[in-house]
């Protein structure tokens, strides 16, 4: 047997320079037990090293400006109900001109969900022509509730803003691209019931956060003057004019709104006109009317000098 391969009871230390990988079957050990030392080390400090390194973000929904287009409100005409039980040919042709210009770039020219814009999209557009997964349902109330409300979380917005027919047309359009339910009257009935679409639909009017701001800073800001004003009367020298005044006066905010709105720049003449006319509507008594000119007169630089 070749000497190289005898085994050996004891270690020759003067032969280890000459084969350094005898000694690995000695110092593995004690890598083992370093590596599994690290190990546990780092898994026991994981979540703090992670937690440290990557910091959690979170938003403050007090910071967040969710702000909304100005839009005009205003009453949309009533509908015939029968272009939904019995759609015409003009009418489709209408929704698909509608249906080309707003919802073929996300569902598609044939309503598959496979538009321009779709791959962007998630969810995906719906494809009308797949009859699961609709979150509003497939009838046409509950498609036209879709398109009232939209679909929150989903690249689809509500169309509240279009007239009622393009949104009827668009629907009917639709349903030209694969079989839908049937329309029954009670879903009409209920449609109707739900959006008075026989009567006309009244939309708010919508104003941006800042204009609105802004609105409530200015109403503020008037409230203050008026009580400005009020002060001063009451602490006019002339005593009589302020019992005059506080006799015959209706509504003290409504008499010096009107007052700054309407008087502020005119003359005393047409002050002591519209008393002697419209007195309440200005926020005086109607017993307001039978004063004298002088009287009328004297309340005018009242008010005047109030508001000055």
């Amino acid at each position: 047997m070749d000497e190289n391969n005898k085994f050996e009871t004891e270690i020759d230390f003067k032969a280890l320079p000459k084969s350094p990988s005898r000694l690995f079957g000695w110092i593995f050990p004690y890598y083992a037990v370093l590596f599994l030392a690290v190990g546990v080390y780092f898994i026991h400090h994981m979540n703090d090293a992670s937690l440290t390194s990557v910091p959690a973000l979170y938003t403050d929904s007090l910071t967040i400006n969710a702000n909304v287009e100005v839009k005009m409100g205003g009453i949309m005409p009533a509908v015939d109900l029968g272009i939904i039980s019995n759609p015409s040919n003009e009418l489709i042709e209408k929704g698909k001109n509608q249906y080309n210009t707003i919802c073929a770039s996300c569902h598609g020219n044939e309503g598959k969900g496979d538009g321009a814009a779709a791959a962007a999209l998630n969810p995906p557009p719906r494809n009308f022509h797949n009859t699961e997964g609709w979150t509003n349902g497939r009838e046409f109330n509950k498609m036209y509730t879709t398109l009232q409300k939209g679909v929150p979380g989903t690249g689809m917005i509500a169309y509240e803003y279009m007239p009622v027919e393009d949104r009827i047309a668009i629907i009917q359009y639709v349903r030209t691209m694969a079989d839908f339910p049937e329309i029954t009257e009670n879903e009409i009935a209920e449609l109707d019931k739900t959006y008075e679409l026989s009567k006309g639909v009244v939309t708010p009017s919508n104003i941006t956060l800042e204009m609105a701001a802004e609105k409530i800073a200015n109403e503020n800001s008037k409230l203050v003057d008026i009580e400005t004003a009020i002060n001063k009367i009451n602490s006019s020298s002339n005593k009589e004019v302020i019992e005059l005044f506080n006799n015959y006066v209706l509504n003290k905010e409504k008499a010096l709104s009107v007052f700054k709105r309407d008087f502020s720049n005119n003359t005393e003449s047409e002050f002591i006109e519209r008393m002697l006319l419209f007195p309440k509507e200005s926020g005086f008594k109607t017993d307001a009317s039978l004063l004298s000119k002088e009287d009328l007169s004297n309340l005018f630089k009242l008010l005047s000098s109030s508001l000055g």
